[in-house]
């Protein structure tokens, strides 16, 4: 019985036990999974709060971008309500604000459209600065700039004369030349317009304006080579005046070099006629007037240099003067062929004064007061014959020069993407004011193929003779005739290639001989006789055009 009791009292006492451990066993559970959750808890609570940070910085970068969006477009659009209002203001649509600010609107990405409120809150501050604008585009021209620049290899050869012949030395000049070329245009009104033109070049040498390499290294010079100004009320009339290229210029080294430019007016009027049974497409009338010196003498005295020029003595000194007119015919037979005829007559009065500018006496007296400056020595280019050696008086009387002119041109042939276009020309001239030897000129020229681009070639052959009595040397080509403008037979040779747009390489020969020695008639001395030795040119070229 006391066994018994023993046994149960002792088996509810391990149960206690038991149930006392399994609760202590569930409290420790219980505690270690709270522990853990709450380890795991804060272990994640910073990479939460980090993300949640990035994320808030995130959108505050996207608002504030997105705040420069809006205001890079407001101001795109501003500025093309400024550039479209401006434009409405110039009437001129060729000025180079419409041309710069083209591109401009094309390429301005489109903004927001503007409201009628947001437009009206900005009209005061748009027109003020339209204003502004407009007066920093008057004050500055508007100017359009363009020019050359040319890299030159000029190299002449001659050999020395022979006995019997007179002694002339022989020539070998090889030499690096560049011309720099920058022009400025500016239309004033609609029908008025300027020109302007800073050219490179000896100032005492009117036939180039090409600068060589020497002169150690000081500066070269940099003049003013043209400046006119051009009214053209109409499109078939254009009346100039300033300093000028001759007006019927054609770049074809017979009547004027190419360098060469007048002080005085031209004049020209083109009448266009409708289809006709002669294919005349156009007419065109021209003149020019250019005053060559002002002597500024009251009375010529017998000492003086005009009287050493042939002007009477007693009398004013009278200014040299050209004037110069004639007409052209053009015609077009169909898209291809056409042509042009010209005639025209050069007057020049008191000539003689061009060959004193080539004295020393004459360039006291008609260069040097002038220009303000003290050349070197007198002007370049003699060649004419004179009545005594070197002397201020031409053989010829007068230079009354009458030109006949004869253009052929064809639209030509294309080879791959390159055209090839042919030229033939023609010129015919007499000294009339003379009945004096020697007094004709002639050129035939022809041309194949022209540069517009990259891979464009063109071929240029010229056979020339020019007499001694026939043109003034001082203004007609000195590269066609070296050393002498005329009493020449030249053959010249030209080749040109596009390196690339506005990239031209050239190539230039020239074969020379004199025509007629000192002597043979009366009154008659030219610089460089027919004794001399055939003259060779090269001129290598590359020219840049912007």
């Amino acid at each position: 019985m006391k066994l018994s009791r023993s046994y149960e009292h002792t088996r509810v006492l391990l149960q206690f036990c038991l149930g006392l451990a399994l609760v202590c066993l569930v409290a420790v559970t219980a505690q270690g999974q709270e522990l853990v959750k709450t380890s795991a808890e804060t272990a994640k609570a910073p990479t939460e709060a980090a993300v949640s940070e990035r994320l808030r910085l995130l959108e505050g970068e996207l608002e504030r971008q997105n705040s420069k969006l809006e205001l890079l477009q407001k101001t795109i659009e501003e500025q093309q309500q400024a550039i479209q209002t401006l434009m409405a203001k110039l009437s001129d649509g060729k000025t180079p604000i419409q041309n710069a600010t083209a591109g401009i609107i094309a390429t301005a990405p489109a903004g927001p459209t503007a409201t009628t409120s947001d437009a009206e809150q900005q009209t005061s501050s748009l027109e003020q600065r339209v204003a502004k604008v407009e007066g920093q585009v008057l004050k500055a021209g508007p100017f359009r700039l363009s020019g050359d620049f040319r890299l030159r290899m000029d190299a002449t050869f001659r050999s020395a004369s022979e006995p019997p012949n007179p002694p002339l030395a022989h020539t070998q000049n090889v030499r690096a030349r560049y011309r720099l070329r920058l022009n400025f245009d500016t239309d004033l009104y609609p029908s008025l317009s300027f020109h302007g033109q800073l050219a490179t070049g000896a100032i005492n040498n009117p036939l180039t304006v090409d600068q060589d390499f020497s002169a150690t290294t000081t500066r070269h010079p940099f003049f003013i080579n043209e400046a006119w100004i051009d009214y053209h009320p109409t499109k078939s009339i254009s009346l100039q005046g300033g300093r000028l290229q001759e007006v019927f210029a054609d770049n074809s080294r017979f009547l004027f070099d190419d360098d060469i430019r007048f002080n005085g007016f031209n004049e020209k009027y083109v009448a266009s006629l409708k289809k006709n049974a002669g294919y005349i497409s156009s007419i065109e009338l021209r003149a020019g007037q250019y005053i060559l010196t002002n002597p500024n003498v009251a009375v010529i005295a017998p000492n003086s240099p005009l009287a050493h020029a042939d002007q009477v003595v007693g009398t004013a000194g009278r200014s040299a003067n050209l004037f110069h007119q004639g007409i052209l015919l053009n015609q077009q037979f169909n898209k291809k062929w056409g042509d042009q005829f010209g005639a025209d007559i050069q007057l020049y009065r008191n000539p003689n004064q061009i060959q004193l500018a080539s004295t020393m006496e004459g360039l006291v007296l008609l260069v040097q007061p002038g220009l303000g400056l003290a050349l070197s020595g007198p002007l370049t280019g003699t060649g004419n014959a004179t009545t005594t050696p070197g002397g201020a008086i031409y053989s010829a009387r007068g230079f009354q020069v009458a030109r006949l002119t004869y253009r052929l041109n064809y639209a030509g042939f294309k080879r791959d993407d390159h055209t090839y276009p042919l030229v033939f020309n023609v010129q015919l001239a007499r000294n009339v004011g003379t009945g004096a030897n020697e007094r004709d000129a002639m050129l035939a020229a022809v041309q194949l193929g022209r540069i517009t681009k990259k891979g464009d070639s063109s071929f240029l052959y010229v056979f020339s003779i020019k007499g001694a009595n026939s043109l003034i040397s001082q203004v007609t080509d000195d590269d066609l005739g070296t050393g002498t403008g005329v009493n020449i037979r030249t053959n010249h040779f030209r080749f040109e290639y596009g390196l690339a747009k506005k990239v031209t390489l050239q190539s230039l020969f020239y074969f020379q001989r004199e025509l007629r020695n000192s002597g043979q008639f009366p009154n008659f001395f030219v610089p460089i006789g027919a004794f001399a030795p055939r003259t060779y040119r090269i001129q290598q070229q590359i020219v840049f055009s912007f």
